[in-house]
């Protein structure tokens, strides 16, 4: 979850951070996203003005959204796939 403190912590590990160099010595996948969400830090009068910065920089490091948007099109697709073949669930009654 998404909050001052969160991102406060964030911005303090910048010092800690790694290079940006990836591992084939080209700047890494997410430093982009990184250094505008330390960019924006640097200039936000709170950071809760960073937070699209932030959600974006996990994002690309986690890719939770992108995992949770593929597992209900899989989800979608196997109900499509049991409808056709007849193993759909029965439908419970409505109360």
């Amino acid at each position: 979850k998404f909050n001052a403190t969160s991102v406060v912590k964030v911005a303090n590990k910048q010092d800690t951070m790694a290079s940006g160099f990836g591992s084939n010595g080209g700047p890494g996948r997410c430093y982009a996203f990184w250094d505008q969400f330390s960019e924006c830090l640097k200039t936000a009068d709170t950071p809760m003005t960073c937070k699209l910065a932030h959600e974006d920089y996990l994002e690309c490091l986690h890719h939770k959204k992108e995992i949770a948007r593929i597992n209900i099109i899989l989800k979608e697709a196997k109900r499509h796939d049991d409808i056709a073949s007849g193993k759909a669930p029965a439908k419970a009654a409505a109360h």
